[in-house]
């Protein structure tokens, strides 16, 4: 014979493994912010530059913070913090989501009409040794959706531009340190 109480405990039970479940589901669909690290070979000034380049080629030029840090401020060494103004990708309404399907899983938004997309960098540099300087790169995707609800949208971008990013400026900090070795 079961009893209210073991019904309830039943209930319970039952209830806390659903919850379980579908906090389990929910993490499966949210992605990890990419984040790439690399050390390159050349200053920290040259990298800085190729840094400023990479950013102009992604129509990114306009900083939204752009901070060097001296070496006698902190350890040493220079830092630096580069982070991009939002940089337009794609606008107009019949092609903004198949483009921005490229770089990353859009939000689920049925019928919705996305107007204009975009992307953030976040670059930080920093000198590691004398001809050895770090560099952190992570972006945002974004776009405005306009036709149920009329709002900016953040998610998760799959790497593509990240690393389309990252190996320009592996390339052009080496080009600025064989142009300052040249000078030399």
């Amino acid at each position: 014979m079961t009893t209210p109480m073991s019904l309830r405990l039943v209930a319970i039970t039952v209830l806390m493994v659903l919850a379980a479940s579908s906090n389990a589901a929910f993490a499966q669909d949210s992605q990890q912010q990419i984040v790439l690290t690399e050390t390159v070979d050349g200053s920290f000034g040259a990298a800085w530059e190729a840094v400023k380049r990479v950013m102009t080629e992604f129509r990114c030029e306009k900083p939204q913070q752009e901070k060097v840090i001296e070496p006698a401020e902190v350890d040493g060494f220079y830092k630096g913090l580069y982070v991009s103004d939002y940089c337009i990708l794609k606008t107009g309404e019949d092609s903004t989501a198949k483009v921005m399907e490229q770089y990353g899983k859009l939000p689920r938004i049925r019928q919705g009409i996305w107007i204009s997309g975009r992307i953030q960098f976040k670059i930080n540099v920093r000198e590691e040794e004398r001809g050895k300087t770090k560099v952190v790169l992570k972006a945002e995707l974004s776009g405005f959706e306009e036709f149920i609800t009329n709002a900016v949208h953040f998610w998760t971008s799959n790497g593509i531009l990240e690393q389309r990013a990252m190996d320009l400026i592996k390339k052009y900090t080496l080009e600025e340190a064989q142009k300052k070795a040249a000078d030399e």
